[in-house]
């Protein structure tokens, strides 16, 4: 009996380990008619203000084939206590507005993975209308002067430039969400490479923190080279004010030098998922500095609502 308990004991340890070395596959389960509610709540830290918020958003797969799944993603509610007298507050209201009652389209493939978005013209649109709320409200904030630099027609076309398919998917990749892990095959100390929505690399470590990847750690940081610093500067100071990104790309080992420029990115979640496949929880703590700013985030993200 001794014996038998032994054997069994090393059996599960051998699976155990097995499952840890070769990996194991995130995959979906969802079903025609999924009906699910998540809420947010977190703490920001933005210029040195501290901002608490909270926000729930809904997922319903409208259709499932051997192929993948469509899911309608609409944020219900979001709200913080954000000031509305500092430009800090107005922005993330304005930000906070432009999301709500949004329905965006998901497709994915078999597993999950966000592949597209179906309605991506009115996703556009939606962002179009704050983009031009955001700008006239930073274009009255710039020094007198500076808006002979930037103008609000080319940081438009810049911003507006960028809210593509491809950037959002990738931007949804890369963000604790439920869709983020799936499709993935994960092992204790696998890595992949991710970008963000800025453009910055990413490398992600993985950790199995259960056995039958129920739960996962993984921690993210940016991984960029001087190489690819210098390129993405040069990139964002063409976009915004192409006649000065000569000058700029003559002097980018001096621009380097400067903390101005410096961008790091650190962030680490801890996901649970349930037997249906749909994500229970993602909890996460992410830190970053840009231009001379330093931004810290602390967040849950949890399942209250399921119709199944």
């Amino acid at each position: 009996m001794k014996r038998s308990m032994i054997i069994m004991l090393l059996m599960m340890i051998a699976m155990t380990m097995s499952a840890q070395s070769s990996g194991v596959k995130i995959s979906a389960k969802y079903q025609k008619g999924d009906n699910m509610l998540y809420r947010m709540t977190g703490t920001t830290t933005i210029m040195g203000k501290n901002i608490d918020m909270v926000g729930e958003t809904r997922y319903v797969v409208t259709e499932a084939s051997p192929n993948g799944y469509i899911i309608e993603n609409t944020v219900e509610k979001i709200e913080s206590n954000a000031e509305p007298s500092d430009i800090v507050g107005r922005m993330l209201n304005m930000t906070q507005e432009s999301i709500k009652g949004v329905k965006v389209i998901l497709t994915t493939d078999a597993d999950g993975k966000v592949t597209g978005i179906k309605n991506i013209k009115d996703v556009q649109d939606a962002s179009g209308a704050f983009i031009d709320k955001m700008l006239d409200e930073l274009m009255a904030q710039m020094p007198a002067g500076a808006s002979q630099m930037i103008t609000k027609d080319k940081l438009k076309a810049s911003v507006a430039g960028q809210i593509t398919e491809k950037n959002l998917v990738n931007s949804m990749l890369m963000q604790p969400s439920p869709f983020t892990l799936n499709g993935l095959t994960i092992g204790t100390g696998s890595t992949d490479m991710g970008m963000d929505a800025t453009g910055m690399k990413m490398k992600n470590t993985y950790t199995l923190t259960a056995p039958d990847g129920s739960k996962v750690n993984v921690a993210s940081k940016s991984e960029m080279t001087k190489e690819d610093m210098k390129k993405l500067i040069i990139e964002q100071v063409k976009n915004i004010m192409p006649e000065q990104a000569e000058m700029i790309e003559q002097n980018i080992d001096m621009v380097m030098e400067s903390d101005a420029f410096k961008m790091e990115k650190n962030q680490v979640a801890d996901y649970e998922f349930g037997n249906n496949g749909w994500l229970k929880n993602v909890s996460f703590t992410a830190t970053s500095s840009s231009v001379g700013q330093n931004s810290d985030m602390k967040c849950k993200i949890e399942l209250v609502e399921s119709n199944r």
